[in-house]
This record gives C-alpha cells, sequence and structure tokens, in this order.
C-alpha cells in the first residue's frame, strides 16, 4: 500500500461543545423522567392519608356536628392532588425521553434537546410542589402522626360523653414540677438522641456526656440553664445533621438517577450503589467517567460517519469492509473504496481513534507490485495526496480537524502495495476492476484523469 496518512481526528470546540451538551440534557432528561414519576407514585401512596382523615372528620361529624366544611376542604384537596396527578403523568407519557441512536451536531439540534430537558424539569418542578404541598398539609394538621386537631376533638367528644354517665370528683393537684420530673423529662429526649442508629458518633457521644452532667444537677434553676443551653445545643445539631443528610440523599438520588441514565446510553449494566456519604464521590466519579467515554464514543462514529459521507461527497464508492481484532484487544474496522480503475483506498478506524488512509492496487491474492504497476500506484499516491487534502478542507467544513497527525508519509515507491481484496467482505453484486498496469497507462494517455470533485 501506499504512503500512509495516519491521524487522530477530533471536533471543533462549538461542535464538541454541542456534542457534551446533548449528552448532558439528554442524561438529565431521562434521571429528570424517572424522579418524576418517583415522586407521582409518592403523592399517591398519601391517598390512604387522605382516607384516614375523611374518617375521622366524619366520626367528628357524628359526634359533634362539626367538620362539615373541613370535609369539603380535605376533598377538594385529594381531587385537585388525583387530577394534577394524573395531568403530569400523560404530559410525561406523551413524550419520554428516549436514548438517541444518533446525535446531529448542530446548534437547533442542541436547542431541541435543551428545550425537552426544561419541560420535564418544569413537569418535576411541578411534582416536587405538589408533594410539598400534601406534606405540609399533612404535617400540619398532624395526619401522619395520629396527632390531629380532629383526632383530639374526637378524642375528647367520647371523654365528655363518659364523664356524663360516669361523675367523679377529684381534688384539684397542682402540676407536678419537681426537678426530678423534669430530669426525667429531659433524660428521655437525651436516650432518644442516644439510641438514634441515624445519628453520627459524635453526637450520640456528646448525648452520653450530657446524661452524665444531667445526673449531677440538683436544683431547678441549673437544671433549667442546662437545657436551654446544652439540650437546646444538641438537638440544634440534630436538626442540622438531618437537614444536611436530606440534602445529601437528595443529591445521591440525583446522581444514581444521572449515573443510571449514562450507563443506559452506553449500553452498560448500572451497579448497585446504596446510599452513604462516600457513594456520592463515588457515584459523581462514575458519571464522570462515563460522560467522558459517552462524548468520546459519539465523538468518533461522527467522525466515522462523516469520513464515509465525505468520500462518497468525493465520488470513491465502498467496495468492501472487514474487522479485524489482534491478540492485544485491539480491534480495526477497514473499509475499501474505489480510487481510480484497478486501485482503491482503504481507510481504517482503530479503537484509540486513529483513522489511516492508504491506496493500493487490487489483486486477488497476496503478492508484490510489478516494477510497471509500481509506477502506476506512484502515480496515482500523488493524485490521491491532492485529493487528501481536499478531504480534509471538507471534513473542516463539518467541524472536524486534525486533533493529532501521527504519519504523512510521502507519494513514493517504497509504499506501493498491492490490497487483496479476498480479505474484505464485498458484495456478490459488487464490480472490481484489479490492478492492470498496461491498461491504465494506455488510458492516461489518451486523456487527462481529471480531479474527482471537478
Amino acid at each position: 500500500m501506499s504512503g500512509p496518512k495516519v491521524s487522530v481526528y477530533s471536533l471543533t470546540g462549538r461542535a464538541r461543545a454541542i456534542v457534551d451538551g446533548q449528552i448532558r440534557c439528554e442524561q438529565r432528561s431521562i434521571a429528570c423522567y424517572s424522579q418524576a414519576n418517583r415522586l407521582l407514585q409518592m403523592i399517591q401512596a398519601s391517598s390512604e392519608l387522605f382516607e384516614h382523615e375523611l374518617g375521622t372528620l366524619s366520626l367528628l361529624t357524628k359526634r359533634t356536628s362539626e367538620g362539615s366544611g373541613r370535609i369539603q376542604a380535605v376533598k377538594a384537596l385529594q381531587t385537585r392532588v388525583i387530577a394534577e396527578i394524573a395531568e403530569i403523568r400523560e404530559e410525561l407519557k406523551s413524550k419520554p425521553p428516549r436514548v438517541s441512536v444518533k446525535y446531529k451536531i448542530t446548534e437547533e439540534a442542541y436547542a431541541e434537546k435543551q428545550a425537552e430537558l426544561k419541560r420535564l424539569q418544569a413537569l418535576k418542578k411541578r411534582a416536587e410542589k405538589l408533594q410539598a404541598e400534601v406534606d405540609a398539609f399533612f404535617v400540619q394538621e398532624g395526619v401522619a402522626s395520629g396527632e390531629s386537631d380532629v383526632a383530639r376533638k374526637v378524642q375528647e367528644s367520647i371523654v365528655d360523653d363518659l364523664n356524663g354517665v360516669f361523675s367523679f370528683e377529684f381534688d384539684e393537684m397542682p402540676p407536678d414540677t419537681s426537678v426530678q420530673d423534669k430530669k426525667d423529662e429531659i433524660e428521655k429526649k437525651l436516650f432518644v438522641i442516644l439510641h438514634d442508629p441515624s445519628l453520627p458518633e459524635s453526637i450520640q457521644s456528646e448525648a452520653k456526656q450530657l446524661i452524665v452532667s444531667l445526673q449531677k444537677i440538683k436544683e431547678m434553676q441549673f437544671l433549667t440553664t442546662f437545657e436551654a443551653v446544652s439540650v437546646v445545643g444538641i438537638e440544634e445539631k440534630v436538626k442540622a445533621y438531618r437537614m444536611e443528610m436530606l440534602r445529601k440523599q437528595e443529591e445521591y438520588a440525583e446522581l444514581y438517577a444521572r449515573y443510571e441514565a449514562l450507563c443506559q446510553m452506553s449500553g452498560v449494566e448500572a451497579k448497585q450503589i446504596p446510599f452513604s456519604e462516600s457513594a456520592i464521590t463515588e457515584l459523581t466519579e462514575e458519571v464522570e467517567k462515563l460522560e467522558v467515554s459517552l462524548i468520546r464514543q459519539i465523538e468518533q462514529e461522527h467522525i466515522q460517519e462523516s469520513v464515509d459521507e465525505v468520500l462518497e461527497e468525493m465520488g470513491y464508492e465502498l467496495i468492501g469492509s472487514r474487522t479485524v481484532r489482534k491478540k492485544s484487544g485491539k480491534q480495526f474496522r477497514s473499509e475499501l473504496y474505489t480510487f481510480n480503475e484497478g486501485t482503491a483506498v482503504n481507510v481504517t478506524y482503530s479503537s484509540d481513534g486513529q483513522i489511516s488512509m492508504e491506496l493500493g492496487g487490487l489483486a486477488r491474492e497476496d503478492r508484490i507490485p510489478t516494477e510497471e504497476e509500481t509506477q502506476v500506484l506512484t502515480q496515482d499516491m500523488e493524485s490521491f495526496c491532492g485529493e487528501f487534502a481536499e478531504f480534509e478542507r471538507r471534513m473542516r467544513e463539518r467541524g472536524i480537524i486534525v486533533g493529532k497527525r501521527i504519519v504523512l508519509s510521502p507519494p513514493t515507491a517504497e509504499y506501493a502495495a498491492i490490497i487483496n481484496v479476498t480479505d474484505y467482505d464485498v458484495a456478490e453484486s459488487t464490480q472490481i476492476t484489479e490492478m492492470n498496469a498496461k491498461e491504465k497507462r494506455r488510458k492516461q494517455k489518451e486523456k487527462k484523469v481529471m480531479r474527482r470533485s471537478e
């Protein structure tokens, strides 16, 4: 084969940014879609709490004639929540995000991906707002904890009924505010913190020290100060820790959804990475690694497709291809394109991104070219050098440039070689003209070979 031209091509800055942007938009869209559906499932699961509150209100109405207005309000919220869930779910189903088989490297294609991401983000925000509203209702009313105002009123009405049947007289006793009772109350709070497995060892150790200090207090004055400073202090730490863990859980959920989306896009199986503080670091690294790999993969696919398209535009015709895997595991894919009568250009893509182009004579056997064939091949090499410059110009127009030039050999006789077409997969209908130096030289004398692009 003639002087090989081995290069590593890459996308220009803007083209690469468009690929990068589309991939990020797509993986975030898939993650956003997954999270929105998960939120809707959580909200729908709260329907039992609605029914529980309505049942309690119904009982209150029967016993006290109160709560009818509240029943209407709860039913209205329940109806609106059901309708909102259905509407969001319908919009999600109407256009679910999918992994692109091929990316168009255009501003318009990038804008479409951005618009789709914004649409899904808006739907996710609607689901989050709805969940926050439902959660706020249940927390405010104490429904989730079973300590709602409605439940309290029902219990009071039952007690009133019992008092109507049984009458007891008790001497009014002042509330017990002894030091020991107060200490028991504080100790109970600290024991809850001490034995909470979800809290870090530092907070648990502090709770243990406070329990020891509490036992030494004998006067209410010091006990009040202890509660206001030390107990409130550790409770604030618990609250801050829980808020931080909630933030990390949300960050983990977002990262894991993105990780799963990237695995889906890359065609690899996602690993199970349970939530932990170290899991966030691990997921961040996995996401970054998959993003870089996916961008490179798509970049190479686009470059290879562009090579094929440019060669076809310039009049080259694909006549065969083959895939070779070396013992080292490195894989090569070669495509054979006609150049002139009896000659062809072999384009080889390697797994590390290198693309080589070599010109050779066509035959159906392994052999070296004759002296006459070498002269003809050297002339075709010179022609190919000019066309190679045109090839790279057209590639630049597509946003593809030479990232690294490895070999750019001159058109000299030492590179003349014969290509055995039997090594390639060639369609039965494909017509192949083998190298015939005498016939080729005769035709060259009859007319000047015009550039393919003219």
